[in-house]
């Protein structure tokens, strides 16, 4: 006679494995989330006194991070960007449709703290570096 110990094997191990999350090997999303930081950011509003529509942007100041474009500005306007990260030194800058680029040197921005950035009718836009 032949015995089939495949399924009380298989409830032993769900057992097991039951013992281990109620001891607290896994956790609820609401249990992940009360231990997460939020991100560290600040704002930036930009006003274009210039003729041309301009994309913002920031890179990390330090070599090695991509740019990110936190939004656009319309000639003679001003507008509130995405949120950009505090703490940390990034370079701002400010590219015509034709890839000339306004850049600022690197800053660390506070948390939560909105900066104003002009920019001038008079702005030198340069050729754009490909460089980080």
């Amino acid at each position: 006679m032949r015995t089939h110990h495949l399924p009380i094997a298989l409830l032993a191990a769900v057992l097991a494995l039951a013992a281990c999350a109620a001891r607290g090997g896994t956790q609820t999303p609401a249990a992940l989330r009360s231990h997460a930081r939020p991100a560290a950011l600040a704002r930036v509003t930009v006003e274009n006194r210039t003729s041309q529509a301009l994309s913002i942007a920031f890179r990390p100041a330090a070599r090695g991070g991509g740019e990110v474009v936190v939004g656009d500005v319309a000639p003679g306007a001003a507008g509130e960007l995405a949120p950009i990260p505090a703490g940390e030194p990034i370079v701002l800058l400010a590219r015509t449709q034709d890839g000339a680029e306004l850049r600022l040197a690197p800053r660390s921005f506070e948390l939560d703290a909105t900066w104003h950035w002009v920019i001038p009718a008079d702005a030198v836009f340069r050729p754009g570096d490909p460089s980080p």
